[in-house]
């Protein structure tokens, strides 16, 4: 009886905890990322978690940041340019109470979720043209900064190559107009 008891127990709870190995598993970093690292063709690092690797012919970087995911694709020499695409409000929260450098982009769409900056307007106008609009609309979560050595996108998370490969592009599309101007 006692034996029936347990195991009955037991092929309750096993579904559960097979749900929440995997949760555990999917959330972890330093467990999925090394899988990740292999579909993308980069190298993986444990101490910290991070992918490392070259993207389009750029070195780029996938690294935990603030209890979040940091994208970078590097400069070879510090950039005088700088660009930040991101939500409206937050934009322009960053920026203070006059957004002084933003990127007329003249795309109802575009306008309505995102706000471009950019020191050199004509450079922005260039960079953030309608093909990379499009790409950053059809992204969940846009939050890039270029400034210096990098191009970085934030994001919540990083779990799925589907995922970071447009992510990896526009980065590198970004890091390269920077260089332009280093």
């Amino acid at each position: 009886m006692v034996i029936g008891t347990v195991l009955v127990i037991l092929i309750a709870l096993g579904p559960i905890a097979y749900f929440y190995w995997r949760q555990y598993k999917v959330n972890t970093p330093s467990l999925q990322w090394p899988a990740l690292a292999e579909v993308l063709k980069m190298d993986y690092a444990a101490k910290p978690p991070r992918i490392s690797g070259q993207w389009n012919g750029r070195a780029v970087r996938i690294e935990l940041k603030d209890s979040s995911v940091l994208v970078s694709a590097l400069v070879s020499r510090p950039s005088r340019l700088r660009i930040e695409i991101g939500p409206k409000e937050q934009v322009a929260a960053r920026a203070g109470v006059v957004v002084p450098d933003p990127v007329p982009t003249h795309d109802p769409d575009f306008d309505g979720r995102y706000l471009a900056r950019c020191n050199d307007r004509a450079v922005g106008q260039r960079l953030v043209d309608p093909v990379l609009r499009q790409r950053l609309l059809e992204q969940p979560v846009v939050d890039i900064l270029g400034e210096g050595q990098a191009a970085r996108w934030r994001l919540p998370e990083a779990k799925d190559p589907d995922q970071l490969e447009p992510v990896l592009d526009i980065v590198t599309i970004i890091a390269d107009e920077m260089e332009r101007y280093a």
